[in-house]
């Protein structure tokens, strides 16, 4: 047998089986949380549009999360906004593609979004239609944008939710905005 210097047997000797060791544990972490058996349902934590009121908690919940991706499966194809344009004397109206932009870059310029419905007139219940309802909400919206910029201000707004067959989640066909701000 060759003779070895003193440093190659010390890392043959020690250092080797401690770097299988280190190999084997080099996928776990010790301090991650272990996974969870039971996967969350996004409809529990983010509201379930089958309902109304889960609905206006998704819409809720798309606004704090700031997820336009999340916000664009609550509009309708044949969406509208409609606000009042108060300087022109006029309603304005823009698109379902024309809304996810603007939301879109609201979200990327804002820190934080804060949105509270405040208020529930259901102008026509869901008792005499299951795909059809027509509901006049008050809210109040803060944002608060990476520039450190804030806006609050409260509003409301007459939607419209249609959805295909009783069971469907509901879908915003329009927004006509009462606020004015």
């Amino acid at each position: 047998m060759p003779l070895l210097p003193l440093s190659m047997l010390v890392v043959r000797r020690v250092l080797g089986p401690g770097l299988a060791v280190g190999a084997l544990l080099a996928g776990c972490n010790p301090f991650a949380p272990g996974l969870d058996d039971m996967p969350a349902d996004p409809n529990q934590l983010l509201g379930n549009p089958v309902t109304v009121r889960g609905f206006f908690n998704r819409f809720r919940s798309a606004y704090q999360l700031r997820d336009s991706t999340l916000y664009g499966q609550l509009l309708d194809k044949q969406f509208s906004f409609t606000f009042r344009d108060f300087a022109a004397n006029v309603d304005r109206t823009w698109n379902r593609d024309v809304e996810i932009s603007t939301t879109y870059k609201l979200f990327r310029a804002s820190r934080t979004a804060n949105l509270q419905w405040t208020q529930y007139l259901p102008t026509t219940d869901t008792l005499f239609s299951d795909t059809l309802v027509y509901v006049d909400r008050a809210f109040q919206l803060s944002i608060e944008q990476v520039d450190n910029q804030q806006y609050t201000g409260s509003g409301s707004a007459r939607l419209v939710l249609v959805r295909k067959q009783k069971g469907d989640p509901w879908r915003m066909r329009s927004w006509y905005d009462r606020s004015e701000f």
